[in-house]
């Protein structure tokens, strides 16, 4: 169900190492030219002591690479400023509990919990504030590994599949990726739909956000929502998980006597649970 299940950690392997090569392939034939200009009598024994030395070369490109998109991505200050792992200090606020995330609330703001229609399981949080919104979702990861990397490369690609245009920005948040997406407009016209993913790695866990509305073209309402974003505590447990395995929120409890007390609940439910959230490839 989450942004994961249609990719395996090989298959998003593939993808990253097969636009390594063909740029690395693009290097290698200029090298090789120049080579040939300037050495036309190397012999046989040579070239192939060359062409041994260039693979072994490429090969240790390769595992570069590959270590590389493994690294976990996340703000230099993120152990200051959060995003929080549970086992960390953190700056006391007033935090709405859904078990994995305990999310920030400010006055004024709306909370969304996306589930699944058949299991009824909360699998995201949004919080929407002065028409901009934020979709948080987390999942486990390897303690030595991260996520962002090979997510932020899928979602360009399926952008870009899609005919939409994908832009990599370097943030407060880290790398983050500002995309358009053909969509319709409300008359039925073409249009685009603007959104920004951001990513941030942490200890076994990786929480991807997606900023819309307001929060991709007002910068005040998205450097409100930001700071939310970092203020937010992850507490993934001591239970084993697969590797990209979402970890499923819980909704909060909510006291009887509250709902009594609040006459208006039924006509803004900051809980009530919104439409799905597609994915964009």
């Amino acid at each position: 169900m989450g942004l994961f299940s249609r990719f395996s950690k090989k298959s998003s392997d593939e993808k990253i190492d097969d636009t390594v090569d063909e740029e690395r392939g693009v290097d290698d034939a200029v090298t090789n030219d120049t080579d040939a200009e300037d050495s036309t009598e190397a012999d046989t024994d040579e070239t192939d002591s060359s062409e041994s030395a260039d693979s072994a070369d490429d090969q240790d490109v390769d595992e570069l690479d590959e270590e590389a998109v493994l690294e976990k991505s996340a703000p230099y200050d993120r152990s200051e400023k959060g995003p929080f792992d549970a086992g960390e200090d953190f700056p006391e606020l007033n935090r709405l509990d859904l078990g994995a995330l305990k999310v920030p609330v400010v006055d004024g703001m709306q909370v969304r919990l996306d589930t699944d229609d058949d299991s009824q399981r909360v699998l995201a949080v949004t919080l929407i504030h002065e028409g901009g919104g934020i979709q948080l979702q987390a999942f486990a990861t390897p303690r030595s590994e991260g996520l962002w990397n090979t997510v932020r490369n899928q979602l360009a690609t399926g952008v870009a599949s899609q005919g939409g245009e994908a832009a990599e920005l370097h943030t407060s948040l880290g790398r983050e990726l500002a995309v358009e997406v053909p969509a319709k407009t409300e008359d039925g016209r073409p249009g685009k739909r603007a959104m920004r993913f951001a990513g941030v790695d942490g200890p076994r866990w990786f929480v991807r956000a997606v900023f819309s509305g307001k929060a991709v073209t007002d910068e005040e309402i998205r450097s409100e929502l930001s700071a939310l974003f970092r203020g937010i505590i992850v507490d993934r447990g001591q239970e084993a998980m697969a590797p990209r395995e979402l970890i499923v929120l819980t909704a909060p409890q909510v006291d009887a006597d509250s709902e009594t007390e609040d006459g208006d609940k039924d006509e803004l439910n900051p809980f009530e649970r919104g439409p799905e959230i597609t994915e964009v490839r």
